[in-house]
């Protein structure tokens, strides 16, 4: 995920709302594009058993279901 892309789509009153905390923006993470990444999966699972990790901000509830969301869309 390219986080500058999902904080490229915030308005400004949201960005300087959060300022140093814009991992915190509720929905950030279902803003973001992929980038390669999708690319780069397809050819790793067509050789190894993939997963997809990660971690959210303890402060945003949102990032949790958002990154499932993001996952299941692409």
């Amino acid at each position: 995920m390219d986080f500058p892309s999902g904080v490229s789509k915030l308005s400004e009153e949201v960005i300087n709302g959060y300022e140093s905390n814009l991992d915190e923006v509720p929905s950030i993470f279902s803003l973001m594009e992929p980038e390669d990444a999708i690319d780069y999966f397809k050819i790793l699972s067509q050789r190894y058993d993939t997963y997809v990790l990660s971690t959210a901000p303890w402060e945003n509830s949102s990032a949790w279901s958002d990154k499932v969301e993001w996952v299941k869309n692409i």
